[in-house]
């Protein structure tokens, strides 16, 4: 390790890795350090002083800076914020949890410190992008003294130097940054708009039902006579609900089947506490934020030890094969809830109890079909009227997917 000579009169404080690190920010703007710019707010109020009609802070989201707030159960002291202030996570500055207050007098723990911004220097909305930049952040992450809990006070945060144009420099990046967020917004837009008409172009192969078929038409009335033996679920919404059905079964061009008719066996998922750290002798597991939009996504994996999904009479029970079909059987979002996907890698992975893994005959049906059934209006509406709710989740059990119905043409076509 070769240690770059420096005076001591340079060094602000004995945080050794402030003092060991050798990269340095730098731009073609002035670089000002922050202690230039900001100021801590020392307004602290006690609890029973806290107005009653002021919200209290709860966390600040990482990833982009949000506030959440919280119900108003205040015990200690609180620290306010003011409008256009920046208010700081002591804990966790280098994570990102700092944002621009924009909804006027806040109150937060002490955990968290206000800045008065200084507006003749800066842009609030430039200072917030500034330190949320990659190079910035991992520069802090990277000499912030380690330890659990350890504060990023103002005594440590002062020193880090920023690039500062001048204002009316800052307010052509800021345009120029949003101008780029719009495009990229309307891309999503574009793209979105064009799956979706992609899946109804290709239902139409399959399917001969019109997008306005799929509109559910309601009773007015106060009571109804429905009678017993087409009675199968004890809801009125289901009920109400479950003639639309037919309209979708009557539509399809191909002969249909239910599900369970294709599988060849299916499996619920394993209910075993799982790690974020992968150990000897652990496998992945695929949960149910890993089915998005049709796929397996593969990042954000949790571990838990391979012989949890084996048994001695069937070594491989809930080790997943390619060609394998999971489907989510329950979610907070009922726009979530059924959503699957195939599961086509040879590496070794489990899979979590949320989640019902089929595998079908595939001299009869190919997976990849079945999953792109599962995409379009005509299964999607399908789920929707048997999807149960209890408990803040959305279900559906293995009897209800099994009977879902989708067209199955020959497997050429």
């Amino acid at each position: 390790m070769i240690l770059t000579p420096k005076k001591l009169s340079l060094f602000k404080d004995w945080n050794i890795d402030m003092i060991l690190y050798t990269k340095e920010l730098h731009s073609k703007y002035p670089m000002l350090p922050l202690e230039k710019i900001i100021k801590p707010r020392k307004e602290k109020t006690k609890a029973k002083d806290v107005p009653k009609d002021r919200q209290v802070v709860n966390k600040i989201r990482f990833i982009d800076g949000h506030i959440f707030f919280k119900d108003r159960i205040i015990k200690n002291d609180m620290n306010k914020s003011c409008i256009n202030d920046l208010l700081v996570s002591n804990i966790n500055f280098e994570k990102g949890a700092f944002a621009v207050n924009a909804w006027g007098d806040l109150y937060a723990s002490t955990d968290y410190t206000s800045y008065i911004i200084d507006t003749t220097v800066t842009k609030p909305e430039y200072l917030f992008l500034s330190l949320r930049c990659r190079t910035f952040m991992e520069y802090v992450a990277s000499v912030k003294p380690k330890g659990m809990k350890t504060r990023a006070r103002y005594e440590f945060i002062k020193n880090f130097e920023i690039p500062v144009p001048p204002l009316a420099e800052q307010e052509t990046i800021l345009k120029t940054y949003h101008e780029m967020l719009d495009e990229a917004e309307r891309n999503i837009q574009s793209g979105d708009d064009f799956g979706a008409n992609l899946l109804y172009d290709i239902q139409s192969k399959v399917s001969n039902i019109k997008h306005e078929t799929y509109n559910i038409q309601k009773d007015n009335s106060i009571m109804r006579i429905i009678p017993f033996t087409s009675t199968r679920r004890w809801e009125v919404d289901y009920i109400l609900k479950e003639g639309c059905l037919e309209n979708i079964y009557n539509s399809f061009m191909y002969d249909n089947y239910c599900i369970k008719d294709l599988q060849k066996e299916s499996l619920f998922g394993l209910s075993v506490k799982a790690s974020t750290e992968m150990k000897k002798g652990m496998i992945p597991i695929l949960r149910m934020s890993n089915v998005v939009n049709g796929e397996i996504d593969f990042s954000e994996l949790k571990y838990l030890p391979k012989q949890c999904a084996v048994t001695a009479k069937e070594p491989d029970k809930w080790i997943l094969k390619p060609g394998d079909f999971l489907v989510t059987r329950t979610n907070g979002s009922k726009d979530l809830v059924g959503k699957a996907a195939v599961f086509n890698s040879n590496e070794i992975y489990t899979y979590a109890s949320y989640l019902i893994r089929y595998r079908f005959d595939t001299t009869r049906v190919l997976p990849e079909y079945v999953n792109i059934m599962f995409m379009m209006p005509l299964v999607r509406k399908q789920v929707a009227v048997m999807r149960r709710q209890g408990g803040g989740q959305y279900n559906l059990n293995s009897d209800e997917i099994g009977a879902i119905r989708i067209p199955v043409p020959s497997i050429p076509i």
